[in-house]
């Protein structure tokens, strides 16, 4: 019944939905400003609402205030677009994808990383798709080599900035890209409130 033509609340978007992973990133992306009203409606009506409902609406409030948190994190991001890529970089001359994350995270939202992907997607917290928030960090697996080999940063809208390779450096790309789909292993949220309860002496 979600996609009937008589049903309102359908949405074309995941009428065309052709994987579990782009309808995700498509309620990432559209869903949940529909989800924080609905929770905005039902803030005087809290004692007629389901446990379920409540943790539900207390957990995207959290959200939207860490997205904000981390947003000079996205801009930072943006204001590197173009620079090059060099492998093994970690500066503004030249960076790799985990450079590059790391050289954002660090001056941006004082986050101290790993130097490696591999090593970066074991840090923070496990995030999941339909939770992703700009800021967050994307990680793909099997691409020059097995396993965890390259990261970049989601700035929204299904998108993420990423020094992608040799040709086309600093650039954002789209998560529903063929490739990125393909090679898509997961996401960390590695924000400084949370770094800060992983590691209190951060």
């Amino acid at each position: 019944m979600l996609f009937s033509k008589n049903n309102p609340t359908s949405s074309p978007r995941r009428i065309r939905a052709t994987s579990i992973f782009s309808a995700a990133v498509s309620f990432a992306c559209i869903g949940l400003s529909a989800n924080l009203a609905s929770a905005h409606a039902r803030r005087h009506d809290v004692h007629h609402v389901s446990s379920h409902q409540s943790s539900t609406r207390s957990a995207l409030l959290q959200s939207i205030r860490v997205s904000k948190r981390c947003s000079c994190v996205v801009s930072a991001a943006y204001a590197m677009r173009g620079a090059r890529y060099t492998m093994g970089g970690t500066s503004r001359s030249g960076f790799d994808c985990s450079g590059f994350v790391r050289y954002i995270l660090s001056t941006s939202g004082g986050v101290d990383l790993p130097r490696s992907a591999a090593e970066q997607y074991y840090h923070g917290t496990a995030v999941s798709l339909s939770k992703i928030q700009p800021g967050d960090l994307v990680f793909f697996k099997n691409t020059y080599k097995r396993g965890i080999s390259h990261v970049g940063i989601y700035t929204g809208n299904g998108k993420f900035m990423h020094a992608a390779n040799a040709h086309k450096g600093v650039r954002e790309d789209s998560l529903l890209s063929a490739y990125y789909v393909e090679h898509f292993a997961g996401v960390r949220r590695v924000l400084p409130t949370i770094s800060r309860r992983i590691n209190p002496r951060d």
